[in-house]
């Protein structure tokens, strides 16, 4: 017996081999494509935020630790003045964290044990400051991980010398 044309075996299978082939395209490639437009718009906001980053911090050093007010004048106090400031600027941004540290440059060239080594309490050479604001950016969308990859964050850090006692004059 001749099988029927379209209704035998070969023919049949020729005509339902395609149905559902885009059903499985698409359950392969969505999660990839997906995961490319999650990295992509977090890249761009990451570059946005990096670029505010570096405008704010450096006005908050600038205003807050070179020119301190009368009773936060230690360095512990401009440092948290300077973290406050970018913390206001970027208000409501939960996927940001900073952080500010200051440390001393130098006083003048000396490379001993600083000013109370030779018998003097204190110096009067130059000495500079060097405040690190670090901006911590994690990303948003995925949760804390993605097909099994963890993410802790990346960090853009943006380095300001001042002279403590020349207000508002970055060096």
């Amino acid at each position: 017996m001749a099988a029927v044309a379209g209704f035998g075996s070969k023919g049949r299978m020729a005509r339902l081999g395609n149905r559902g082939q885009i059903a499985v395209e698409m359950a392969v490639v969505m999660p990839v494509l997906l995961a490319v437009v999650g990295i992509t718009v977090n890249l761009m906001v990451y570059f946005g935020d990096c670029a505010r980053f570096d405008r704010v911090a450096a006005e908050a050093v600038r205003t807050q630790a070179a020119s301190p007010g009368y009773s936060h004048y230690s360095a512990a106090a401009r440092s948290r003045d300077v973290q406050s400031s970018i913390e206001l600027a970027f208000y409501g941004s939960n996927y940001l964290s900073f952080t500010v540290t200051v440390s001393e440059a130098g006083t003048g060239g000396e490379t001993g044990g600083g000013a109370g080594s030779n018998g003097v309490g204190f110096s009067l050479l130059p000495r500079q400051e060097i405040y690190t604001c670090t901006m911590n950016y994690r990303p948003w969308g995925f949760g804390g991980s993605f097909f099994g990859i963890t993410f802790s964050g990346i960090t853009h850090t943006r380095q300001y010398v001042i002279d403590p006692y020349r207000p508002g004059v970055f060096l």
